[in-house]
């Protein structure tokens, strides 16, 4: 197997976990040697009362990169970004990305930060930017708010999820992930896809499964289309939500998604022979009493996994915010450095998770219109 490489481009923070020292160590445990370039370097993150440290420059980031290449060491076989700040630094890393690509075709991951519930916290300059630096990415994972911003439509339900998800894949994204999408169950199972003789494809591996709540509900939504000729094929993955003080989340997604759509796409190369489709396979699987054929993407497998770690890393980070008190924490109550220190992600904890995470009653429910 050919060693996996990954330049990792984003924040960094000498304490606590986010930007490259939340992507860095999963990373490392799924099998990837990882190079990172820091677009700043803080004491911590900026959700505690107080920080200290500088931000790079577009100038500091392409000297990084041309000693990368005079010492001949960016055979990178995959590319990570994501906090990049200012709209110097986007200019300077898009440079580098496209010259990474002349090289050697690098798997981009893209991780547009920009903001979240309906804030933005980067200069609005930097969102043309974002829209151009999209057609050298293979795979992107904005939340809702990102998403909606570089598709210029909001999000209100399942079907302008759909076409959101479609002017991303017509901007040249293959691979479109929705990391955090408010959507209605109800919804969702009204788009439910119907495959061959009226069954139902998704991912269920539990008979008998629960009523659906009417409550809007956090789902990631993830779709991949190998040309503009092709049909994307959507596939929407709830997730549970506590009333916690979370940060990192996002920059921890993406790394693992890196990983396991990897690993996905390896093995169905391995399984070419019988696979349906490029990147499709079928999978026999029981739901009570009836045998039935799921079809599933590589892009669909790998955020099966990747929300299945979230998942736990998430819950631990949870408990460990509640501490002896047993009560939940919100965002609000998070003011002094001693009590967001007990809000960062439970990462070195999770270990296991991220090795092997327990997605067996994770589903994937594929969408169509």
């Amino acid at each position: 197997m050919t060693s996996r490489r990954v330049l990792s481009i984003q924040s960094h923070i000498v304490s606590g976990y986010c930007g490259n020292k939340a992507a860095t160590f999963p990373l490392q445990l799924l099998g990837f040697d990882v190079d990172v370039m820091n677009t700043v370097n803080f004491s911590n993150h900026t959700g505690y009362p107080s920080w200290t440290g500088e931000k790079a420059t577009g100038e500091q980031l392409t000297k990084l990169f041309e000693g990368l290449q005079t010492s001949g060491l960016v055979d990178y076989t995959h590319i990570l970004t994501g906090y990049i700040g200012s709209s110097q630094n986007l200019a300077a890393v898009t440079d580098i990305i496209a010259k990474l690509q002349d090289h050697g075709d690098p798997f981009f991951v893209l991780d547009p930060v920009m903001g979240d519930n309906g804030q933005l916290y980067v200069q609005p300059d930097v969102i043309p930017l974002y829209k151009e630096l999209m057609k050298f990415a293979k795979a992107i994972t904005p939340n809702q708010f990102e998403a909606e911003i570089l598709a210029d439509k909001k999000i209100t339900d399942v079907k302008s999820c759909m076409d959101v998800i479609e002017i991303l894949h017509n901007a040249g994204v293959e691979n479109v992930v929705i990391t955090s999408v408010s959507l209605s169950p109800s919804d969702v199972a009204d788009h439910h896809a119907v495959g061959q003789n009226g069954i139902v494809t998704n991912n269920s591996r539990k008979s008998g499964q629960a009523q659906v709540s009417e409550e809007a509900s956090m789902y990631c939504v993830c779709s991949s289309r190998r040309s503009k000729d092709d049909i994307p094929r959507m596939f929407a993955i709830g997730f549970p939500t506590y009333d916690g003080y979370f940060t990192g989340t996002g920059d921890l997604f993406s790394a693992l998604l890196v990983a396991r759509l990897d690993e996905a796409i390896l093995q169905d190369e391995s399984e070419a022979g019988s696979s349906l489709e490029g990147q499709e396979r079928s999978v026999p699987f029981t739901n009570g009493h009836h045998h039935k054929v799921k079809t599933e993407t590589a892009l669909s497998r790998a955020c099966i996994k990747v929300v299945a770690t979230m998942r736990a890393v998430v819950l631990r980070t949870y408990q460990a915010q509640k501490g002896d008190t047993g009560r939940s924490l919100d965002r609000t109550l998070a003011s002094s450095a001693a009590v967001v220190k007990r809000c960062e992600l439970q990462l070195i904890q999770s270990k296991k998770d991220i090795e092997l995470p327990d997605d067996t009653d994770v589903e994937a429910t594929e969408l169509r219109r």
